[in-house]
């Protein structure tokens, strides 16, 4: 243990023979570096030549633009009347017989347009209970029902009215029948129906002289020499897709909704 001894308490030990030891003198600790060395003088930064941009590339050659390809024309519809060169029009018929206890109207009846059997080739006989449409067969028979469940057995004024392509496989009476075109106007302005229901794409797109898919045509409200119309499915192709028959018949009830008012004569 160091002891703190003045001058004094050591000279009177040294005087009683007692060796006082010192410590060494610690050595003086070297003066702190500075915190830093000096950095040496900062040499000015040499300017550094930009780098070397490189050659601008040559702009690949463009293709000399394509010469324009021609658009397509635009569908033309057929002019008024040329849909139906080539077909013929069968006299209208009843297609019930008048009953006695008919319910008396003033609503101008019906005037119902389809494709003539032939060119379905159907042979079947032909129903009792339709006699008075061309149809034939099973085809008949579900016309017939669709009639008779708008209650038009009982309707005075329901007629139809078949149309047939020229050709070989035309039947030996269409020769005598008038065009489409010049024979349905004059058959309007007899009967004077307040609607025309027509049956088919074919008799569509005969009686409308037009293009258009089914689909379009029975959305489309028409007007057939002057009376509104309605187009319909074939009661054929309602025979082979049973699902399109709720179709069919809310287009019947489109079409007994329509009225239009007999003209003078």
């Amino acid at each position: 243990m160091a002891l703190n001894l003045d001058l004094r308490q050591r000279a009177m030990l040294q005087e009683m023979g007692i060796t006082v030891w010192q410590p060494e003198p610690r050595p003086e600790a070297p003066e702190p570096m500075a915190a830093a060395t000096a950095a040496p003088p900062q040499r000015p930064a040499r300017a550094e030549p930009p780098p070397a941009q490189p050659a601008p590339r040559a702009a690949p050659a463009m293709p000399a633009p394509a010469a324009p390809r021609p658009q397509p024309s635009a569908a033309v519809q057929p002019a008024e009347g040329a849909a139906a060169m080539g077909w013929r029009l069968h006299p209208a018929r009843p297609v019930y017989a008048p009953l006695a206890d008919a319910s008396a109207t003033a609503d101008g009846g019906w005037l119902i347009l389809l494709e003539h059997p032939t060119a379905q080739g159907v042979s079947a006989p032909a129903s009792a209970a339709a006699t008075g449409t061309a149809l034939e067969g099973d085809a008949a028979r579900l016309l017939d029902n669709m009639l008779r469940a708008l209650r038009l057995h009982r309707h005075p004024r329901v007629w139809s009215a078949a149309l047939e392509r020229e050709g070989a496989q035309a039947s030996a009476a269409a020769a005598d029948c008038p065009p489409l075109d010049a024979g349905l106007q004059a058959m309007v302005q007899e009967l004077q129906p307040a609607r025309i229901l027509v049956l088919g794409l074919a008799a569509a797109r005969a009686v409308l002289g037009r293009s258009d898919a089914l689909g379009r045509l029975r959305a489309e409200p028409h007007r057939v020499a002057g009376r509104p119309a309605v187009v319909t499915y074939d009661p054929g192709y309602l025979l082979r897709a049973a699902h399109a028959k709720p179709a069919a018949w809310a287009d019947l009830c489109r079409a007994q909704a329509l009225a239009h008012p007999p003209e003078t004569r």
